[in-house]
């Protein structure tokens, strides 16, 4: 299976970085303390253009805001960085947040589990999105996590190429084998679970699109 071409239209729009704490804490809802830690993983090199590798500056910020499981909304801030070699000006989206998404993706990624697990996720109380919603979740994850999949063996480092069982992957949930691949790059996943937006700064970073 190849990755199509609807996969890959992340990163002009959307990097995903790491913001320390979680959506109560600062580095979200102050706007500030959001161009301060984007312009520090800038500085550090931690966070580059996608498309060139090239050097960013944090050109702004923008109003951005997500829910929770219980439908709360959390208005914060994005910092938005700019390539002068690309001229594109990514957002700098933090890892909680699924982009085009109003709900946070822990939230979602807890659906996606229920779904994959049997488990009757539309009546089970854990999110305040309408069946219909949850449904679509699940429906657009299962084909972007096909396209993941194969994005993320393929960009994996050589040398773990020759450690990844296909016939092992073929018996795990999608959610599963993301999860399995992100071990190949020796990310550690946050207690909390995080394999999407773990995926994500993988898939961003690579210029590989986005769960």
């Amino acid at each position: 299976m190849q990755p199509s071409e609807s996969f890959s239209f992340a990163l002009r729009d959307n990097l995903i970085i790491w913001h320390s704490g979680e959506i109560s804490k600062a580095n979200f809802l102050d706007r500030d303390e959001v161009v301060q830690t984007a312009r520090l993983l800038v500085r550090r090199g931690e966070v580059v253009c996608a498309l060139c590798s090239g050097a960013l500056t944090v050109h702004g910020s923008y109003r951005r805001h997500c829910r929770d499981e219980g439908g709360e909304r959390h208005n914060g801030w994005i910092a938005q960085g700019h390539c002068c070699a690309c001229k594109v000006y990514p957002a700098l989206t933090p890892s909680f947040i699924k982009p085009h998404k109003h709900y946070k993706a822990d939230v979602i990624e807890q659906v996606v589990k229920e779904a994959e697990d049997g488990d009757n996720f539309e009546n089970s109380g854990g999110c305040a999105a309408d069946a219909s919603t949850m449904r679509r979740w699940v429906g657009e994850f299962k084909e972007r996590g096909e396209q993941a999949v194969v994005c993320l063996i393929s960009k994996l480092p050589t040398a773990h190429k020759a450690h990844t069982d296909s016939h092992n992957l073929r018996n795990m949930t999608l959610l599963r084998q993301i999860a399995w691949l992100l071990r190949e790059y020796e990310y550690t996943l946050p207690e909390s679970g995080g394999i999407i937006g773990t995926a994500n700064i993988i898939l961003t970073t690579r210029n590989c699109g986005f769960l």
